[in-house]
């Protein structure tokens, strides 16, 4: 028959580019060449063909590796095979995986949790729950492992730690020092990356080469790259990111569904923080009858709150049993340290009369500063400052690695979110590190006690320190109260000052919504750098003398007495 002829002229001139012509049935149990049967023998499941012209198959013996002729390449079997890359194979045994050559023989004597293919001559494992690479013959290209590694691709592949990315090379060496959320292999010059505020595309150095975010996105081709935008439009940008062609417009029904969704964002403030005063997801699981009594609430009542936090996707309801439980979403939020207390923050927020009179803020030419209801509400403030705490923590976890404090012992916090960085400087040096919080503000005590840390007040605020930190807390005052703040750090001759701030830019929206909150709750504001500057010269005697990063939305300003 032709076709066999056709697979002997495949066999004889070993012409592996030919194996791309033949191709998987249908039913996925035979292979086929110019749409025939390629052999007569049949499979559970067949993969591709690959050099050196064998194909992973599997039967009612198990998984092995099959010729052109569709017979086996040897007599072992495995619980799994895979395809030839490389010269490679890999292959699961009794729960270990490993490669093979295409006799079937180990090519290195390592086993691992997984394998990955070939590329490259280097190939992705698991073992101990972290990925690393290695080569030929397994050896481990380099010490360090990770949380996941991505395959190589011109010498450059994606790694993951501590939930960011970077790229690295074949020794493991960094390429830019760059983390993402996410990040892509390189593709003619540029990757894609994730941060905080959407995807966008990264240089070899590990740059942003435009300053736009999208919802989705895809490598250039050809000069362009599709992307979606927030507001769901199609298209495809250039190296500038801005869209140069238009693929698809949002329907007009989506978009209203859209905005009506953020108009009625309160809706959910609202319900979590029911379901907190409730302590509703502790006492799930629950029927809805029992949590009837136990909350006191009658059952046509509680149904409505439950099929509510139902749609927000905290809790389930199981009907054949009357059951209600509490979802992945739920469980975090019960489990988290601080999300209830933001909760009831939040709420609470969403009630300032001042939401209704932002216009007329916004027409006042000076707004001042003014105490916030966080300081003023007597039996929830330490939740309130428990959450801001939270908040901090998590936005500061890069401060022990980015800044450098090796030099100060004397240090002097300004602001609650400054008790978030105590954990961070107390391990620096436990028996030299003095800290002392500046309590103008009267922190209660039940909150305090749990941090060692000094109170300190204006009359007795010594001359001795040697670093002094503002953690967003100069944003809650105007220029005048935070003037007054900075005098008196220089007046006590603190020789270094470290501002954790959000910085306003032209150029990017980030830090709006936060501050016309700021603006809402206390009259203060977000600052663009130049501000900063323009707020230093008054002072006098201070200089910035660096900036540095902590996410995309938060830096350390350094500020040094000249």
């Amino acid at each position: 028959m032709q076709y066999e002829k056709t697979v002997d002229q495949l066999t004889e001139s070993n012409n592996l580019n030919s194996l791309k012509l033949i191709k998987i049935s249908p039913c996925k149990q035979f292979h086929t060449l110019e749409e025939k049967p390629l052999y007569t023998t049949r499979f559970l499941h067949v993969e591709k063909f690959h050099e050196p012209g064998l194909a992973p198959v599997y039967d009612k013996t198990g998984a092995y590796h099959i010729n052109l002729k569709g017979e086996a390449a040897y007599t072992k079997r495995f619980s799994k095979t895979h395809g030839f890359y490389c010269g490679r194979a890999a292959v699961e045994d009794e729960a270990r995986c490993y490669h093979i050559d295409s006799h079937a023989n180990r090519v290195y004597k390592q086993s691992y949790q997984w394998v990955g293919n070939y590329q490259e001559n280097i190939c992705v494992v698991r073992k101990s729950n972290k990925f690393y690479h290695i080569d030929l013959h397994g050896n481990k290209l380099y010490q360090e492992a990770y949380d996941y590694v991505g395959d190589f691709k011109d010498d450059i592949a994606v790694v993951y730690k501590d939930g960011k990315s970077t790229h690295i090379n074949p020794q493991g060496k960094l390429i830019h020092n760059k983390w993402y959320k996410q990040l892509g292999i390189f593709h003619k010059g540029f990757a894609i990356a994730e941060d905080n505020n959407g995807w966008f595309h990264v240089d070899i150095v590990g740059n942003a080469i435009y300053l736009q975010r999208y919802k989705t996105i895809e490598p250039f081709y050809n000069g362009l790259a599709m992307v979606k935008a927030y507001d769901d439009t199609l298209g495809q940008i250039d190296t500038t990111g801005n869209i140069k062609f238009v693929i698809s417009l949002p329907e007009l029904e989506a978009q209203i569904h859209k905005i009506s969704a953020e108009l009625a964002g309160f809706w959910k403030t609202y319900l979590i923080n029911v379901a907190i005063e409730l302590d509703l997801l502790n006492i799930l699981p629950a029927t809805t009858e029992l949590l009837s009594k136990q909350l006191g609430i009658i059952e046509p009542n509680l149904q409505r709150l439950l099929r509510a936090l139902w749609e927000i996707e905290l809790i389930s309801y199981n009907q054949n049993k009357d059951l209600w439980q509490v979802l992945p979403k739920g469980e975090f939020l019960k489990n988290s340290s601080f999300l209830p207390q933001a909760t009831k923050m939040w709420a609470r927020v969403a009630t300032e009369k001042n939401w209704l009179k932002i216009t007329g803020l916004l027409k006042q030419k000076t707004i001042y500063s003014f105490a916030s209801f966080k300081e003023q509400e007597t039996a929830l403030k330490i939740e309130f400052y428990q959450a801001l705490i939270g908040y901090t923590k998590l936005d500061t976890r890069e401060f022990y690695n980015k800044i450098n404090i090796a030099d100060n012992t004397n240090i002097l916090l300004f602001g609650i979110h400054s008790l978030a960085l105590i954990e961070t400087l107390s391990n620096k040096d436990k028996n030299s590190i003095n800290l002392n919080y500046y309590n103008d503000q009267e922190i209660p005590e039940e909150l305090i006690k749990n941090y060692n840390v000094s109170l300190i007040t204006q009359d007795n605020l010594a001359k001795n320190y040697d670093l002094s930190i503002f953690c967003r807390f100069l944003q809650n005052h105007d220029d005048e109260k935070v003037i007054f703040y900075l005098r008196l750090a220089k007046d006590k001759k603190i020789t270094r000052i470290l501002l954790i701030e959000t910085i306003l830019t032209d150029n990017s929206p980030i830090g709006g919504a936060v501050d016309i909150n700021i603006m809402v709750e206390t009259g203060g504001k977000l600052r663009k750098l130049n501000d900063w500057e323009a707020i230093l010269t008054q002072v006098g005697d201070l200089k910035i003398s660096d900036v540095l990063p902590l996410t995309d939305y938060l830096s350390v300003i350094d500020i040094r007495y000249q």
